[in-house]
């Protein structure tokens, strides 16, 4: 009887005790205007990037994916060098297979979006954000999916907590969106159109 009830109580801690992989989304921080198509940040957001390495370096970030823009690169700069994670770009033409590689890798990422972008990456996952649309002068926004492995490779189990950080743009409250999601219909989904993160 002793054997049973700590057989049983093993597996309640195994189920409960499943490790959380957290995925950290933003917008790359605010732009300059030169140079004329692809910015550079400005005083502003190289500052909002330095809060954003300092708030992210304890949080065991095991990859940061950003875009080929100088902004997305610049955002992510302070913490690859606070953490020597080095820098992945991905493309934006082919997000369903960067978010399948993303939640196979199982390990908590940053990945540095585009205010056309990031809510469609969101949405991919099965994840509902609290808005349609991301102000052009919107930056302090912070995502964080929460990844737990279901029912092995491929089946996961995912929340959405929107969070905001640094200097304030429009307040509004944090809220939790859940969703579902499978790895493997994120791999075979395709985008209805691609989308170029180079105006925004």
């Amino acid at each position: 009887m002793r054997t049973h009830l700590f057989g049983a109580c093993l597996v309640v801690c195994l189920a409960s005790c499943s490790p959380v992989t957290r995925l950290y989304f933003v917008r790359h921080a605010e732009k300059s205007s030169t140079p004329v198509g692809d910015p550079d940040l400005s005083e502003a957001g190289r500052e909002r990037a330095e809060l954003l390495a300092i708030m992210l370096r304890d949080k065991d970030i095991r990859a940061i994916h950003v875009t080929q823009t100088r902004r997305s690169r610049q955002t992510a700069e302070p913490l690859s060098v606070l953490t020597g994670v080095p820098l992945t770009a991905y493309s934006t033409d082919t997000v369903h297979r960067f978010l399948f590689h993303l939640l196979e890798a199982n390990h908590n990422a940053l990945v540095v979006g585009h205010s056309n972008t990031l809510f469609g990456m969101l949405r991919e996952m099965g994840l509902k954000p609290s808005r349609e649309v991301m102000g052009d002068g919107e930056y302090d926004g912070l995502w964080v999916v929460s990844q737990k492995e279901k029912e092995g490779r491929g089946g996961y189990r995912l929340s959405l907590r929107e969070r905001t950080y640094g200097l304030r743009t429009p307040a509004r409250a944090d809220s939790v969106r859940k969703g579902r999601a499978s790895a493997a219909s994120i791999r075979n989904r395709v985008p209805s159109r691609s989308t170029s993160a180079a105006s925004r």
